[in-house]
């Protein structure tokens, strides 16, 4: 009888290079690290937003950033935390900054906690498998293959969660808008015959309202 305990690999933002560095990050963040996930928010005046859509997608490559989402006037990127200053450093110098907000979460306990609860999933997993070695009555077989698909449910869940932690600290998430400057709106100057029908109001106005 075999057993299928594989987790789900897959992620919405994973790529080869995060994935390398998946094991040592998590090691690091059981052994004191404090977890922040941070996420910044950045408005820029801009003369043509084409232009600089295009300036944006440049310097998402040179930090070994990916793009999460992009529309005409809005782009939504990851980017290695510790290239984030470097990335926001650039980014500022292609207009006006109109507004900016950076917000870090700290995550630490919520990772702690559901790393000793996978470790302790695993651990049960490791039980069950054991007993099933050994069950011999096939109704113990089906009750024991059931409580396994139920841990490792919780398993692939938990697993999901940790990796989707850890790329979030990893790294940031920036989304930079942009908007045109309106242009300024000129006065409105009357013409010759909007200056005769201008005279005539104040004249009106004179006669109809005494101070």
């Amino acid at each position: 009888m075999s057993f299928s305990c594989a987790a789900g690999k897959t992620s919405v933002y994973a790529d080869r290079r995060y994935e390398e560095a998946s094991s040592a990050k998590s090691e690091q963040y059981t052994n004191g690290d404090r977890m922040i996930a941070y996420t910044v928010s950045l408005v820029l005046t801009v003369k043509n937003t084409d232009d600089t859509k295009k300036q944006i997608l440049d310097q998402i490559k040179g930090n070994k950033g990916f793009v999460i989402a992009e529309t005409q006037g809005q782009i939504t990127t990851r980017i290695p935390a510790e290239n984030m200053d470097n990335f926001l450093k650039g980014v500022r110098t292609l207009g006006e900054i109109y507004h900016e907000s950076k917000e870090g979460t700290d995550i630490t306990d919520q990772y702690r906690d559901n790393t000793l609860r996978l470790n302790t999933l695993k651990s049960v997993r490791d039980r069950y498998l054991a007993l099933l070695e050994k069950a011999e009555a096939v109704s113990d077989i089906l009750s024991i293959e059931k409580e396994l698909e139920r841990v490792n449910l919780e398993i692939e869940g938990l697993e999901g969660r940790i990796k989707y932690a850890e790329q979030s600290v990893a790294y940031s998430s920036i989304t930079v808008r942009l908007r045109t400057e309106s242009p300024p709106v000129k006065p409105v100057r009357p013409g010759p015959v909007g200056w005769v029908f201008y005279g005539l109001y104040h004249g009106v106005k004179w006669l109809l309202v005494w101070d």
